[in-house]
């Protein structure tokens, strides 16, 4: 039962995004905006942790990431965190080590994407406005903004710390 009401509340976190019409992608290991005039920023709109992962905790996030025209930034294949992108602006080109599902923008009416689209790892994939990933943890990639405009996404990252994994020391950001 645990379980089942972390699922919803995931669902629940990731229509946050959808329903403002607007993913924390970890840029290096910590978050930060960027100075300006800088290609790449990444902000934390939210984040919190739940035990209900029993022996661990679930950290989640949500933040925004935007990209100008030409940026581009690494996925961390040492993350242990799954992402959930959803573009809220332009179009983000995206590369990975693994295979992907993809939803397109939902049609008017429904309440979810009802077209999925099945890309094979290492095959560059496209999201739009209002399409969506979800990627596993641990993988290797990028994302770039190939167009001549801003480019923004919305990110839920959810992270699981063990519980035998202690308080990250100081200075060292959390999952």
């Amino acid at each position: 039962m645990r379980l089942r009401g972390f699922v919803v509340l995931l669902v629940a976190l990731a229509m946050v995004p959808m329903t403002m019409i607007g993913a924390q992608m970890r840029a290096g290991a910590q978050d930060a905006t960027p100075a300006a005039g800088e290609a790449v920023k990444v902000r934390t709109m939210a984040s919190g942790s739940l035990e209900v992962l029993a022996p661990g905790t679930a950290i989640l996030n949500l933040g925004r990431i935007t990209l100008a025209p030409g940026a581009s930034l690494p996925f961390n294949p040492q993350d242990q965190s799954a992402v959930l992108v959803y573009v809220a602006t332009g179009a983000l080109t995206f590369q990975v080590e693994a295979p992907m599902t993809i939803a397109r923008l939902a049609e008017r009416g429904t309440p979810s994407p009802t077209t999925t689209e099945s890309v094979e790892a290492n095959t560059p994939f496209t999201l739009k406005n209002g399409d969506s990933a979800l990627f596993p943890p641990a993988i290797a990639g990028d994302v770039r903004n190939d167009g001549t405009e801003e480019a923004s996404a919305w990110i839920v990252n959810l992270g699981i710390r063990p519980a035998n994994a202690g308080t990250p020391a100081a200075g060292t950001p959390a999952p």
